[in-house]
């Protein structure tokens, strides 16, 4: 709204009712001086007080850094708002010069509406009809200006408001000042952990470390430790908050290092979070997760037997696992939960005894595995790692019996006799038997002439290769050895028998010798042998008759009768 008359024909002059107006004027300027003011104070008084609460608060409760910032830039926030209704005010506080006459009016009764009235003619809001009507109201305004030319039309501006927030101004910046002081470097700590310094709490009692969150299984042991500086006391305390919103507290004895407090927990059932509280001195609360640990629940084994035992695979499940080496061991294991990984351990094999297992990407509850089985494997156990990082513990031992593939069974059944006598050219036909539980595979007839002679070796015919039992004859050319054979010369001779498996060792049949004689030596022998056996079939005869005899006589003795006895009953001995 401007302040400038109209132009009129009834228009009063420009200088009449100047001075009224810049009394007014006065009077607005003191208005938005004051309210200005005012809102400043307001502003920093906020702002100390908001401060100060927020350096009490860090102090008791050592705020975490993401709430330190939280709450500078709310209190940012504040200070600036507050700021800017305070420069507001400059221009929201402004009045017109009626809206000031009314004000003065209320203020001064003596001007009897004659103030507004000469502000409004003076602005020629108001006409005036003719001249004398216009010298009436030079007068007045003139007799308005009288009025108010010893007045202070300013006072009519409350200044209380404006005290009180400058009194409570100075008492903040009194209390600000004298607690800077009296704290020191507290306070000083204290303004740069305010403005997002990593400085910690300052307090007599500091605690500086925890175990910080831990996972542990349910139903185990938990051991929370601080470590502390400053003032150090003989113990403290552990504050624990379970979701349920149950608490307890547990005494913290000073561990082995001077500021180090130990607190134990035994059988753990359910997650709770804790505070390490020393003296005056209080830790970040800390969270202990208590979870289920991963356990097999179904484990199950099919062993892929060698090629060479023609056998189908086979399942095991624990205390079946008769295992035959250099088979493969698929195993299948169930957890409880989802798995990141799994491990099953070898026993009794050395240093390779880690096997890898692969997750199955169909159900993370199951693993999968390969083991090779070798000779000395006596068990097994798994260990398991689940998606929250919690391992398996007190791994249940799966006994492994491995079977050895023992070598095949050779026996030569002729000739008989252990040593015998041949000719130089003679032909000895060798007669053998082997037996393996997964067929032989070759069977060579050794020989050696002499106790230092070389050894020879000829392939024995197999009827079928990689039969269980085989027997069969050989007709044996002694005079096809290089070099001949001499009278004098003792041949020693067995058989060796190897099965499908590389690993397993040969077999071996007991040792036969071939003493090489002349032909006459030879038919002696034959003689002796043939007189032997007439011998034997003499005394095989002898035998059987005296046999005959003593069958006849008892024949004969069942069949007579019993003389009778005293009471005429016949009895028989």
């Amino acid at each position: 709204m401007s302040d400038l008359p109209p132009s009129s024909s009834t228009a009063l002059p420009d200088e009449l009712g100047a001075r009224l107006r810049r009394k007014l004027a006065a009077v607005r300027w003191k208005l938005v001086r004051v309210e200005f003011v005012r809102r400043m104070a307001v502003a920093i008084s906020g702002t100390l007080l908001g401060l100060g609460l927020f350096l009490a608060v860090d102090w008791v409760v050592d705020l975490p850094l993401d709430a330190r910032t939280g709450v500078l830039i709310g209190l940012g926030v504040l200070a600036a708002g507050l700021l800017l209704r305070a420069l507001a005010a400059l221009s929201t506080q402004q009045r017109d010069e009626e809206t000031l006459a009314l004000m003065v009016e209320e203020s001064e009764p003596g001007f009897r509406s004659r103030l507004i009235a000469s502000v409004q003619f003076a602005r020629g809001k108001a006409t005036v009809p003719g001249e004398g009507a216009r010298e009436m109201v030079e007068r007045m305004v003139e007799e308005t200006e009288d009025f108010a030319r010893p007045m202070r039309l300013t006072e009519v501006v409350s200044t209380r408001s404006l005290k009180r927030a400058l009194l409570v101004l100075l008492l903040l910046v009194g209390l600000a000042g004298g607690g800077y002081y009296a704290g020191g470097t507290i306070t000083e700590d204290l303004l740069k952990r305010a403005f997002l310094s990593d400085l910690p709490v300052p307090r007599a009692t500091r605690v500086v470390w925890t175990s910080r969150d831990l996972k542990i299984g349910i139903g185990d042991s938990v051991k929370v430790e601080a470590g502390v500086e400053g003032h150090e006391p003989e113990e403290g305390s552990l504050r624990i908050r379970y979701p349920s919103g149950r608490r307890q507290k547990v005494r913290m004895e000073r561990g082995g290092g001077d500021n180090r407090y130990v607190a134990t927990l035994e059988n753990v059932q359910e997650s709770f979070t804790f505070q390490v509280v020393v003296n005056d001195g209080r830790s970040r609360r800390e969270s202990v997760r208590a979870l289920p640990r991963p356990s097999v629940v179904e484990l199950v084994g099919k062993q892929n037997y060698p090629a060479y035992m023609k056998l189908p695979p086979s399942t095991h499940r624990p205390g079946e696992f008769l295992l035959y080496p250099s088979s493969e061991l698929s195993l299948k294991i169930t957890a409880n939960q989802p798995l990141k990984r799994g491990t099953v351990r070898l026993l009794g094999v050395g240093e390779k005894n880690a096997v890898e297992a692969i997750v199955d990407r169909q159900d993370p509850r199951v693993l999968h595995a390969v083991v090779e089985v070798e000779a000395g494997l006596n068990g097994f156990t798994v260990e398991l790692l689940d998606a929250e990082e919690m391992a398996s513990r007190d791994a249940t031992v799966y006994r492994v019996d491995v079977l050895s593939d023992e070598p095949p069974k050779v026996r030569i059944v002729k000739p008989s006799r252990q040593r015998e006598l041949v000719t130089a050219r003679a032909r000895v036909l060798v007669g053998y038997e082997a037996e393996d539980r997964f067929g032989i595979e070759k069977l060579v007839l050794t020989y050696k002439v002499g106790a230092e002679g070389e050894v020879g070796a000829l392939d024995l015919p197999i009827a079928e290769r990689g039969a269980r039992k085989v027997a069969e004859l050989f007709d044996w050319e002694l005079g096809q050895i290089e070099p001949p054979l001499q009278v004098g010369d003792e041949l020693e001779f067995w058989i060796e028998a190897d099965d499908q498996n590389d690993t397993t060792e040969q077999g071996k049949s007991a040792v036969r010798i071939l003493r090489v004689v002349t032909p006459r030596e030879k038919r002696d022998d034959l003689l002796s042998r043939v007189g032997d056996s007439l011998g034997r079939i003499d005394r095989a005869t002898d035998d059987q008759e005296r046999l005959n005899t003593a069958l006849a006589e008892w024949i004969r003795a069942q069949r007579t009768p019993a003389e009778p006895d005293a009471s005429g009953d016949n009895r028989k001995e």
